[in-house]
């Protein structure tokens, strides 16, 4: 009795993994399209030059 207790569970956490694999497989599917991966990439790239430039011309300024 105990072993088909034990075998039930198994088969429902085995069912439950199965589902969250079928999840994952669906949302690894929805990626970023390349334009947005460009902008975001951009905006990253444009906001860490502009902050650095203001430390540059922030440090010079005590010369």
């Amino acid at each position: 009795m105990a072993n088909e207790q034990e075998l039930e569970e198994i088969k429902q956490t085995l069912q439950k993994l199965e589902g969250q694999v079928a999840q994952l497989r669906a949302d690894s599917k929805r990626q970023r399209s390349g334009w947005s991966r460009f902008a975001i990439g951009f905006l990253i790239v444009f906001f860490v030059m502009f902050i650095s430039i203001g430390v540059v011309q922030f440090v010079s300024n005590f010369k």
